[in-house]
């Protein structure tokens, strides 16, 4: 395990993804600390936000960082033209959305802000509930919204109850795994893949299973 750990550690770093690094990652970690540190989580919590402010300082220089501020070029210009694209979209069909799979014609299509016109291909909106507004309309994402409010119902059930440390050990890794979805989608891709829905799926299904049996260990005790 610890050699996958380092393997995909040193794959996230040289992505330089600036969601994971920034968001999924740093709140996946508050969250096992939440998980296993008791009332210790906020000192260890706060340290852990003076090293990502100094690993940010210490990463200015470097362009992928540095674009980030900049909302007249680049990635941050082109996030903000997209989701207001998007926003038009949902307003358009609020109902029903565009559809699923169709957001890239929705977007290519009409709905592209022309400052934006040099990435018309893209097929999701970098925001997780912008994307299931768009995609599914509001109903859609008012039942994304119980989804995941179930989910968490549901961990919050089995970490009050669960005994068996393994399994412990799995809970804390479902939960932060939830909680990197939530916090990188908000700025990238969250569920509108094959992969990432596997993992997201999956990671629901186990869930479920957990809950189902500290419910069966709480009715026979």
């Amino acid at each position: 395990y610890m050699a996958a750990v380092m393997t995909m550690t040193a794959a996230l770093i040289l992505s330089f993804s600036r969601g994971a690094l920034l968001l999924g990652i740093p709140v996946a970690l508050a969250t096992l600390i939440l998980f296993w540190g008791g009332r210790r989580a906020v000192a260890v919590l706060s340290r852990l936000g003076v090293l990502v402010l100094l690993t940010l300082f210490a990463l200015s220089g470097n362009p992928r960082v540095a674009e980030l501020v900049n909302v007249s070029t680049g990635p941050t210009f082109f996030r903000i033209n997209l989701w207001r694209s998007t926003l038009n979209m949902i307003r358009d069909v609020p109902m029903t959305g565009v559809g699923l799979d169709n957001f890239l014609y929705a977007y290519r299509g009409g709905y592209i802000a022309p400052a934006a016109w040099e990435e018309p291909n893209l097929s999701h909106a970098h925001n997780w509930v912008l994307d299931l507004a768009a995609r599914l309309g509001l109903p859609g994402l008012a039942v994304g919204l119980w989804i995941l409010a179930a989910f968490f119902q549901i961990g919050a059930r089995v970490r009050r109850h669960i005994g068996d440390l393994d399994l412990g050990v799995l809970m804390s890794g479902l939960l932060a795994s939830m909680v990197d979805f939530l916090a990188h989608g908000m700025v990238d891709a969250s569920y509108w893949f094959v992969d990432l829905a596997f993992a997201y799926m999956l990671a629901m299904g186990l869930i479920v299973r957990l809950g189902n049996m500290v419910q069966s260990e709480l009715q026979v005790g």
